[in-house]
């Protein structure tokens, strides 16, 4: 029987992220911000929530109800920095008690997904990251980039940017190795690799559909026609 756990694999994008990390804190001291952005499923987040586990770090995930008001967002990122009780009710005092918390405990705030909020939630992000001195990283899709060009404000101060590339076959064999134990071929792999067209939730989700399979043959060892199978056992899998 194959056993899965669960793992996090750092693949060239983990650590083209942790160079973008190591960028920032060379300007520690100065509000600034950074930039990473790239298609849906190619760890964007994963790899922001590993790394705010691993250090002191704040993540936050906007909401689109949020897109109206910046008083939810402010109260939001108020409690994520370690607000006790009810957040403040106003926006002003909920701005002013996020840049005190962080100036009074400096870490790097990861703000996902902000792309679904209005553009001028920017110069918000703008001011938290100029008061507060704290390292903003902005995370997104492709056209994220486009709207932070177009406020030079905010462009002028985003000293990092890091595009998320599709994953490589060596990751999923790296991948497939740790959370199941399962040797995979290049050949093998890259079927996979293939099929996920650079996305690593559908690697996943096809490696778990692959265990299955093997578990029900009683087998571990995995063939192209077994591994073609996998996927289109998945939601649109096509091999």
């Amino acid at each position: 029987m194959i056993k899965t756990k669960p793992v996090f694999v750092k693949t060239k994008n983990v650590r083209n992220f942790g160079v973008l990390m190591d960028g920032l804190e060379l300007a520690a001291g100065e509000g600034r911000l950074g930039l990473v952005y790239g298609r849906a499923g190619r760890g964007k987040t994963r790899t922001c929530q590993w790394y705010t586990a691993q250090n002191d770090a704040v993540y936050l995930r906007m909401a689109t109800v949020w897109r109206t008001s910046e008083l939810p967002f402010l109260q939001a990122l108020c409690t994520e920095c370690g607000w006790q009780g009810n957040p403040p009710g106003r926006k002003a005092v909920a701005f002013t008690a996020a840049v005190d918390m962080l100036v009074q405990r400096p870490r790097p705030v990861f703000l996902d997904e902000i792309e679904k909020l209005a553009g001028w939630f920017l110069d918000v992000v703008r001011d938290l990251s100029d008061l507060s001195g704290a390292p903003i990283i902005l995370v997104g899709e492709e056209e994220l980039v486009s709207v932070m060009r177009r406020n030079r404000r905010v462009w002028s101060r985003t000293y990092q940017q890091l595009l998320f590339e599709p994953i490589e076959v060596r990751d999923i064999i790296v991948y497939a190795k740790e959370f199941a134990g399962l040797t995979l071929s290049p050949a093998v792999a890259g079927i996979f690799h293939k099929a996920a067209g650079g996305d690593f939730r559908i690697v996943r989700r096809d490696i778990i559909n692959l265990v299955q399979i093997l578990n029900a043959k009683g087998t571990a060892e995995c063939d192209q026609q077994t591994a073609k199978i996998a996927i289109k056992t998945g939601l649109g899998g096509t091999a």
